[in-house]
Formats: C-alpha cells, sequence, structure tokens
C-alpha cells in the first residue's frame, strides 16, 4: 500500500513548480475527493446511483 501511496505522490508531484502549483494541486484533489465521498453518500441515501 505504501508503494501506491508514493507512486501517487511523485506522480502528482512532478507537475508541480511553485507552491503555488503544490497548493492547486492539493485544492484540487481535495476538492475532487469531497465531490466523490458526497455523491457516494447520496447513492448509498437514495439506493440507487446517479442517472
Amino acid at each position: 500500500m505504501q508503494d501506491k501511496r508514493d507512486m501517487t505522490i511523485k506522480e502528482l508531484a512532478k507537475d508541480c513548480r511553485t507552491i503555488e502549483d503544490v497548493h492547486t494541486m492539493l485544492k484540487d484533489l481535495f476538492r475532487d475527493t469531497i465531490q466523490q465521498l458526497f455523491e457516494a453518500e447520496m447513492d448509498a441515501h437514495l439506493g440507487y446511483t446517479k442517472h
């Protein structure tokens, strides 16, 4: 599991050149993760998936 995490971190970090790049990448990653969690929660609550 740690190897996959390290690979993911390295893959994400390779495009970051400045602190602002890191900040933007983390903000986008966090936003997308929260969105997926909310959608999964709604699917579970409603009993079916969107569309």
